[in-house]
């Protein structure tokens, strides 16, 4: 019996330098593939939102054995999206700038070391996480860090360099936010909506999160002195944030945050500006198949 085929989708623009690579890193996945006996379809993204497009056209097509996210975790959430409560895994070949997602899930981060895992990975299945009526699968959120990747999305470099030069300038004029979460007015640096422990590039905002717990870890950053800047960046990479006295983290099943304006909001690294002040997020237990 012919074993069942999986569909790769790539994003170019993804990551560093994916873009220049795209066709040699499609032609390894299907020398791979064929290499360890599997079948592989390899289809590449044009646009923002192109992949979850290219899911909902080819899922029922071909019983697939997985739907594989080439790319970071903004690829990620396009393909995840459209598997919602399908029995077809996602897997994840981790080449983004960031790769939230896959780090928290510990997988290999080399193109070799992660197709040997989609093809020989075992599928759990996860939580998975809406802001309004938005998907996401790692961390969403308001304050600094949307801010932040919003300014990020604007550069024509990508990567932990650039991501960290633009935070830097934009600390010392950033001033915390007023909003209401669940109806308790609150002041707050940042806001994050955590399903997966970290942004990316190992930046843990909830180490203690987990992907199967059926409950997001809410994680508010409270007004600090601009001095402590640097003891908080050194915190959010030493899995240490829980110990600080500005941090205070809640389990919540649902939350709503009101503000005084549409706020830009962030969700698995991908920045957007909201048309509503209004925002209610919830947690839906036990409803992606991934590959680990």
């Amino acid at each position: 019996m012919d074993k069942l085929p999986y569909l790769f989708i790539l994003n170019p623009n993804s990551g560093t330098s994916i873009g220049k690579k795209a066709e040699i890193i499609g032609q390894v996945i299907q020398n791979f593939a064929e290499k360890s006996g599997n079948q592989a379809t390899v289809l590449f993204t044009k646009e923002r939102g192109h992949a979850t497009a290219i899911v909902r056209e080819n899922l029922a097509k071909t019983n697939w054995k997985a739907i594989v996210a080439v790319g970071g975790d903004g690829t990620v959430n396009e393909i995840a999206r459209a598997l919602i409560g399908t029995d077809t895994p996602v897997g994840i070949l981790p080449l983004g700038s960031g790769n939230g997602l896959a780090r928290h899930l510990g997988l290999p981060l080399t193109l070799e070391g992660s197709l040997k895992r989609i093809f020989e990975g075992k599928i759990i299945t996860i939580d998975s996480a809406q802001l309004n009526d938005i998907p996401f699968f790692c961390i969403a959120g308001i304050g600094f860090d949307a801010y932040v990747g919003y300014l990020f999305s604007q550069q024509s470099r990508r990567g932990l360099a650039t991501y960290v030069q633009v935070s830097v300038q934009s600390y010392w004029n950033y001033k915390p936010q007023s909003l209401r979460l669940n109806g308790v007015d609150t002041q707050a640096f940042s806001l994050s909506f955590a399903n997966a422990g970290q942004f990316g590039n190992n930046a843990w905002v909830a180490p203690q999160a987990s992907l199967q717990d059926g409950l997001l870890d809410v994680c508010v950053i409270k007004p600090f002195p601009k001095w402590y800047g640097t003891s908080l960046a050194y915190r959010l990479f030493t899995k240490g944030l829980k110990n600080s006295r500005y941090i205070e983290y809640r389990n919540m099943t649902e939350l709503s945050v009101e503000m005084d304006a549409p706020p830009v909001i962030h969700y698995d690294g991908e920045p957007m500006q909201l048309e509503t002040n209004f925002i209610k997020i919830k947690i839906n237990p036990e409803s992606l198949r991934v590959i680990v």
